[in-house]
């Protein structure tokens, strides 16, 4: 039904585009015989994929960055890098593309300087292991304490709303949904937060050595003597000076023998909108942009996998995925494909959908999964399709389980005075309610559910990964491990970035090492988006009435699971879900 509101909002929002698109900052060019110092900011986390929003506020994605980065070294009037560090929060597997990346163009005898206002273990680890000059504003702050992982568990709590938590697992690992039936921390999953701690600790170690002449006992010390305000942080050696942004970058001029520093744009120009094109717009006259010429595809991966077609911001989606693995597989052009996969896990259908595509596409050319801060649980079971596995030694993997369950309100229910009747026909035609607890025969019948699926996962990653049967179980259980880890049990291939993987890509299509990229989802301009709004694309009308239920009720203002809250709702709105083995905050 058409909006009699529709067209104004339109017209508003095109001159809104408008004036977005002529108030960008333009990058100073440089001229072709200028040598430059190159500035870059990675300030804080960025996330991987492709997809922008115009009408939203511009972020950069990893990819955008490591850009940059490649494109800086291959410039050979590029002479230094200033690179301006952030709080990185928690991004402990995607650090490696970027020290990867800088390390490169560092190994030319060109000099990187870094300079931070506030930095926290992660950003710490890029700041020691690339920069030649490390310098802190005066009033900053080094957030070097190591990391800590917290988990909540929550049981007494719903029993005192009168919530009940029925959760059932598939794999003595895999203890998503425990926060709600258990009051303390299983073995199991301090086993394995333990076993990644370690390995985060190590590698934090092994970047603070370089600043402590080797010393393995006093990098441990120097992180057990954190944070740090510039003066002390001076004193201890892990910064070079306590200068402003300006001096720090006279600083690395004069270091790399140059009189110019620009800026990098760290965003891809944006899409002028023409008024031809919006017309076509309105009249549904829009052909899809298509890349020319023999390429690698660069597809990503990101965020909870969902069911259907549309999903809100940040998710993966099985259709609109599925359709993109048959138009590569099709096209000629397309002569080989990178995966770049962060993701925590969800549907089990959708995952399996995803899988298959994949698995599709790997029989008819390369197909390379990247891996990037995590694949576990869904996002394994898609990256097992790839012919190879590639991620770095801190990225987080595994989490081979499944977990369903559903949440009991029938108390809650009681002490709110509201009363339920169920009407049904046949025996277990209301087993999900959420006012009643599951029958001994329904939770039986759950679990066999349950248990087919984890088969299922089982046997994708076998044929995936050629592996034995018994080799996949012995790595699964729903056990979230570092790469490194995933390696020894046959998991992972190589500890490579997404440089390696595209190089990787190019080389077994037996293309040159400058062959284009093709991103997938491609970068959501003015056009894509308004288009969007015209076709009235976006998230359906049952999920939003999902939403808009759990927000209402009155267990969300009393719990405090904001840093959960992805994998609450695929929880709560996947029966049968993979997701990562526990919900965790790790900084």
């Amino acid at each position: 039904m058409k909006h009699p509101a529709r067209p104004l909002a339109l017209s508003l929002l095109i001159v809104l585009a408008s004036l977005a698109l002529s108030s960008c900052d333009e990058d100073r060019s440089a001229s072709s015989n200028e040598t430059v110092v190159r500035e870059l900011r990675i300030l804080g986390a960025v996330p991987d994929g492709s997809e922008h929003d115009p009408f939203g506020r511009p972020q950069p994605t990893l990819y955008d960055v490591l850009l940059r980065v490649w494109d800086a070294t291959e410039d050979e009037n590029v002479k230094g890098l200033l690179v301006r560090v952030g709080p990185l929060q928690g991004s402990w597997g995607s650090v490696g593309d970027l020290i990867e990346a800088l390390g490169s163009f560092r190994a030319e005898d060109r000099p990187i300087h870094c300079h931070f206002e506030t930095a926290d273990n992660v950003g710490y680890s890029l700041l020691a292991s690339v920069c030649d000059h490390i310098s802190m504003s005066p009033a900053g702050t080094l957030d070097l304490i190591g990391p800590a992982a917290v988990m909540i568990y929550a049981r007494t709590l719903l029993e005192k709303v009168g919530v009940e938590a029925e959760i059932i697992h598939m794999g003595r690992f895999k203890g998503a949904g425990d926060m709600f039936i258990r009051d303390d921390m299983p073995p199991e999953a301090k086993a394995s937060m333990d076993a990644i701690l370690d390995d985060l600790y190590g590698a934090l170690v092994e970047a603070v050595r370089t600043r402590s002449n080797g010393d393995a006992e006093k990098a441990k010390a120097l992180i057990d003597a954190g944070p740090y305000g510039s003066d002390d942080a001076l004193r201890a050696g892990l910064v070079d000076s306590a200068t402003f942004l300006r001096q720090a970058r006279d600083e690395v001029k004069r270091a790399a023998g140059v009189d110019n520093i620009r800026r990098t744009r760290m965003m891809p120009k944006p899409q002028e909108l023409t008024l031809g094109q919006f017309l076509d717009l309105l009249s549904g006259d829009v052909d899809e942009p298509t890349a020319g010429g023999e390429r690698v595809a660069l597809v990503f991966v990101n965020g909870n996998i969902t069911d259907g077609e549309h999903a809100s911001t940040g998710d993966a989606v099985s259709g609109p995925f599925v359709r993109a693995m048959k138009r590569l597989e099709e096209d000629e052009n397309v002569k080989a494909v990178v995966m770049r996969i962060n993701s925590p896990g969800g549907s089990a259908l959708a995952s399996d959908l995803m899988w298959q595509a994949a698995r599709n596409l790997a029989e008819a050319k390369p197909l390379i999964a990247s891996i990037g801060d995590m694949a576990a649980s869904g996002g394994y079971y898609i990256a097992s399709a790839a012919d190879e596995i590639l991620a770095h030694p801190n990225s987080l993997v595994g989490s081979i389980g499944v977990v369903g369950g559903k949440f009991n309100f029938e108390g809650l229910a009681d002490t709110l005075g509201v009363t339920t009747y169920i009407l049904q026909r046949g025996k277990r035609a209301a087993w999900s309610t959420p006012v009643r607890a599951l029958a001994p025969t329904e939770r039986q019948a759950f679990e066999a559910l349950l248990r087919d699926t984890y088969d299922r996962f089982i046997e994708r990653v076998a044929v995936g990964r050629e592996m034995e049967r018994e080799a996949v179980l012995a790595a699964a259980e729903g056990r979230v491990m570092s790469a490194q880890d995933g390696k020894e049990l046959g998991l992972i291939d190589e500890m490579a970035g997404l440089g390696e993987a595209l190089e990787r890509a190019r080389a077994a299509a037996n293309l040159g090492p400058d062959a284009p990229v093709e991103l997938w989802p491609s970068s959501k301009g003015v056009i894509e988006t308004i288009n969007e709004l015209l076709s009235g694309n976006g998230e359906d009308e049952v999920a939003r009435s999902q939403r808009a239920w759990l927000r209402a009720h009155p267990l969300a203002a009393s719990v405090p699971l904001e840093p959960w809250a992805g994998a609450l709702r695929v929880l709560a709105e996947e029966r049968i879900a993979l997701v990562p083995p526990y919900l965790f905050t790790l900084r």
